[in-house]
């Protein structure tokens, strides 16, 4: 009976903990609000649109918009009318401001920068940074002042 119990409320929390996520469904272009599509070619015209998706996040739906525009990636998130609600976008590491640079480096001075992405949600500038250490990857978001928001161990992707 114990076991039962046991399975039953790890059931539960699992369901609860995937509910409690954004939902995410991948969209065709021609599925796209063409409010959306219009505001993205318009920002960017020679962006190449790599994948979208459809996003329900905190009773919100969002459309993100994978794409690469020359070198740089860029992954902007929209709503239905076309209001950029966040844009994260590839940078050069020589692009990271010293401050975020000096976040880094003093938490983790023997780490190498793997990869850079500014990360603009209205007025609010952060960047998320990924850093090889001698134990794995870590990622951290900092934000334009050098102060550390967040920080993960084992969550960086090495791109």
């Amino acid at each position: 009976m114990r076991l039962i119990e046991t399975t039953i409320c790890s059931a539960l929390f699992l369901t609860l903990a995937l509910g409690a996520q954004a939902q995410e469904k991948k969209l065709a272009k021609k599925d796209i609000p063409p409010p959306v599509l219009a505001a993205f070619q318009k920002a960017y015209p020679k962006a190449i649109l790599k994948s979208v998706a459809e996003e329900k996040k905190d009773g919100k739906t969002t459309y993100e918009i994978e794409s690469l525009d020359g070198k740089t990636g860029r992954d902007l998130h929209y709503l239905a009318d076309g209001t950029v609600v966040e844009i994260e976008e590839t940078i050069a590491i020589a692009e990271i401001p010293e401050a975020v640079k000096n976040a880094v480096t003093g938490k983790y001075p023997k780490g190498k920068i793997a990869k850079a992405e500014k990360v603009t949600k209205g007025s609010s500038v952060s960047y998320d940074i990924e850093i090889k250490t001698g134990k794995g990857m870590v990622s951290m978001d900092v934000d334009a002042s050098g102060k550390v928001l967040k920080e993960e161990k084992g969550k960086g992707k090495e791109n």
